[in-house]
């Protein structure tokens, strides 16, 4: 702190403190006191600027719709990231490929007088317009019919009893405190959507799980329609590259998802928002020495359709490239949220955990390194690369009430794209 003179002199006494020299000191004082709070109003401002733009992609994104793969909505969401790409210092491309569209012509369960829309499991099998008729009873009874409570988490045991069942269709009740979710109608994905197995499996909503158990405990005749038609449709990724000053050098992927069930606004919307925020902040550093290469793969709740295409023709990229950085989903869901870190090696964990560290994030928990992640990292695992993955828990997974803004928690966001975007910069130049 700057000291001033203990003998008081009239200004301007020979000898004394000038004028010229009062004013300096009084000057370099207040300089001293403000510069602290000047330096944290200055990093205020670019966290406010990013805040507010996290807010908006996040809130576009949830007004857009229901997102599910090869819907209108999946297709205009994907054209409105490309402009956001645009807007962040990259040139979006877009990636075309063929797909077969599930269109629902009827979905529901019938018993006597009583019946309940739903939604088919879409890496099941199908029914024609008349359905399955026949005795309702338990998943391990000998019902033509099994009655499940599973959804919107597959579990196990239910992938083993589907494989395994003679039942000729399955209900399963989704949602509901004993699923994890509100009450209501929240949907499984299709990681075999490829290759479907096993019975129609029709999903209903909690609402309908007292009277459908009663009716499965007195082994009511029930009819089930799972009635279907395919279409091929043409649905599309969005990526975008930022060159390197060194392009010999592997280059570094940084990938997330961009469908899902329903709005998917905290599944879904943290990992755009970080993946644009990525875009933008290492678009505006100086070139980094590798390239990097940004992916939005549509066909997340279909088995990862859309990374599954972009691999195909990339195969030795998986191995090859420096590092895979998979934002994936619920790290920033507001309800039951619980970030979890994935990687290949624990080097790779400690540094996202050092730039989370940073920008003032709690540790968060860690899947064992080189074990079998969730999502679509899951790939890059299975191919023996280097990769490193963030994902959550969400109390509202796959359910209709996932919307902005009450099921995002923004600060939480706008912290993991500080983080990975140093990250991103590191990995880039190493």
């Amino acid at each position: 702190m700057t000291q001033f003179p203990t003998r008081h002199r009239r200004i301007g006494d020979g000898g004394g403190l000038t004028r010229k020299a009062f004013l300096e000191a009084v000057g370099a004082a207040a300089a001293a006191a403000l510069w602290p709070a000047a330096r944290a109003r200055a990093q205020e401002a670019p966290a406010r600027d990013a805040r507010a733009r996290i807010a908006r992609i996040v809130r576009e994104y949830d007004s857009q719709g229901d997102h599910r793969t090869g819907s209108p909505v999946d297709a205009e969401s994907g054209r409105w990231l490309a402009d956001r790409v645009d807007e962040a210092g990259l040139v979006p491309e877009i990636e075309w490929m063929g797909f077969s569209r599930i269109g629902i012509q009827a979905a529901y369960v019938e018993v006597g007088d009583r019946w309940a829309e739903g939604v088919p499991l879409f890496d099941g099998g199908f029914t024609d317009a008349a359905g399955v008729t026949g005795a309702l009873g338990s998943l391990d009874g000998a019902g033509t019919i099994g009655l499940g409570h599973v959804g919107p988490r597959t579990g196990a045991d239910f992938l083993a009893h589907r494989r395994a069942t003679s039942q000729r269709a399955v209900v399963t009740v989704t949602g509901g405190a004993s699923n994890g979710v509100p009450e209501g109608l929240a949907l499984m994905n299709a990681p075999d959507f490829k290759a479907p197995f096993g019975p129609p499996v029709l999903q209903v909503a909690s609402r309908h799980r007292a009277w459908l158990t009663a009716a499965a405990a007195s082994g009511a005749t029930a009819r089930v329609v799972a009635h279907v038609t395919r279409r091929p449709e043409e649905v599309f990724n969005v990526t975008a590259t930022l060159r390197g000053r060194e392009p010999s050098l592997a280059p570094v992927f940084v990938m997330t998802p961009r469908s899902g069930w329903w709005t998917c606004a905290s599944e879904r919307g943290g990992g755009i928002a970080v993946w644009i925020e990525m875009i933008r902040g290492m678009a505006a550093a100086a070139p980094p020495r590798r390239t990097t290469v940004f992916l939005a793969s549509t066909g997340h709740e279909l088995g990862h359709y859309g990374l599954e295409e972009f691999l195909r023709t990339r195969s030795r990229l998986v191995r090859s490239a420096a590092a895979w950085i998979h934002l994936g989903a619920n790290f920033g869901a507001a309800i039951g949220g619980d970030p979890l870190l994935q990687a290949s090696t624990a080097e790779l964990q400690d540094r996202a955990q050092d730039a989370l560290r940073q920008v003032g994030e709690a540790p968060v928990r860690r899947r064992p390194a080189g074990e079998t992640p969730g999502g679509e990292a899951r790939h890059i695992h299975a191919g023996g690369g280097t990769y490193l993955s963030v994902v959550g828990a969400n109390g509202l997974f796959h359910h209709p009430a996932d919307r902005w803004p009450d099921a995002v928690d923004v600060d939480r966001v706008a912290r993991y794209a500080r983080a990975f975007t140093d990250v991103g910069l590191q990995l880039a130049n190493a």
